[in-house]
Order: structure tokens, then sequence, then C-alpha cells
């Protein structure tokens, strides 16, 4: 795992009331916002795959590669 700090993760200038947090509470803030994304890439992941249920097996392989899943 890369090491970001949070300006780089954040697209475009930090509001200045986060800017002005000490450093390790950014570091912090920074670990959160890291595992929420792994999350969500999770849960992502999780739901395209159910979505597949919904489909009749015959296609299930089809509608996989076409998805790159």
């Amino acid at each position: 795992m890369t090491t970001k700090t949070l300006a780089e993760m954040v697209p475009g200038d930090l509001p200045a009331g986060i800017a002005a947090l000490p450093q390790d509470v950014q570091a912090e803030l920074v670990a959160v916002v890291d595992q929420a994304r792994r999350k969500q890439g999770e849960d992502l992941g999780a739901a395209a795959m159910s979505l597949l249920d919904f489909m009749p097996r015959l296609l299930r392989a089809a509608v996989k590669k076409a998805a790159g899943l």
C-alpha cells in the first residue's frame, strides 16, 4: 500500500478547516477514507455479482465475460 497524503487523495484544494488539522489527524483521516474506498469497491463488486442471479443461466457466462468479471 502506498502512503498518500490527504491532499493527494482529494481532488482540488482541501478546505481550509481540513488543511489546518494536525498531520497525525490528517493521517487518520487518510486511513479512514482509504478504508471506506476499499469497502465501497468490495460492496460494488458484490452487488455486480448478485445481479447475475437475475440473469438466465445460459446468459451468465457471456455477461460475466462482457463485463470483465
